[in-house]
């Protein structure tokens, strides 16, 4: 028997297996979201939580504290009257805001889990309320 045959004969089979596997993934996996039946809104890959109500809802614990909050930014609450009052900027993980403040771009801010904290002129009593409701869920 020819050498080229006897390769042949043995690259065939692995082929014809590789390829039989690559044509078992196709399809396997249903990517696209489905909508249930008589939804009015259209299924979404996932959704972003935002932090200021996420599971822990920071914002309505500081409203249940009586505190005056406005709402800037989709991440950025103000907390008390302008320009004295407390400014909140939630990152994306705790570790982004311990980022920003070792690297110099949340001097004098408070971190707080996944929130810095800039108290300005804010009173003690309501920083300590402020604390108080960024601390919940924070681990260490």
């Amino acid at each position: 028997m020819c050498p080229k045959r006897a390769v042949t004969r043995r690259l065939v089979p692995s082929a014809t297996v590789a390829f039989a596997l690559l044509l078992s993934g196709c399809g396997a996996v249903r990517v696209q979201p489905t909508t249930p039946a008589g939804s009015s809104r259209l299924a979404s890959r996932g959704k972003v939580d935002s932090p200021l109500t996420d599971m822990r809802n920071h914002l309505g614990c500081l409203r249940d504290a009586h505190l005056l909050v406005q709402v800037r930014s989709p991440t950025t609450l103000l907390v008390g009257a302008p320009p004295s009052g407390a400014t909140i900027l939630f990152r994306a993980t705790p570790g982004a805001a311990q980022a920003d403040q070792i690297e110099g771009n949340a001097q004098g801010a408070e971190v707080i889990g996944a929130a810095l904290v800039f108290p300005h002129q804010a009173s003690d009593a309501d920083l300590s309320r402020i604390e108080d409701c960024l601390a919940q869920g924070v681990q260490g």
